[in-house]
């Protein structure tokens, strides 16, 4: 996980299992300030842009 410019190994705190699918939820990954929230909310919300734009130009040929 990315960290002020360096990598940090992940404290995995939970490990679900789903399918063939692993989900490892790690402590420190989680945002602390403010800023950070924000950020984290404007880059789902680009990446759900992306992919509805990519969705549109299918079916839009």
């Amino acid at each position: 996980m990315k960290t002020a410019g360096k990598f940090d190994e992940p404290i995995i705190v939970e490990t679900y299992q789903y399918g063939d699918t692993t989900v490892r939820i790690a402590s420190n990954a989680f945002v602390k300030t403010p800023e950070e929230k924000e950020k984290v909310i404007r880059d789902m919300h680009m990446a759900g842009w992306t992919i509805l734009e990519e969705i549109y130009q299918k079916q839009t040929g």
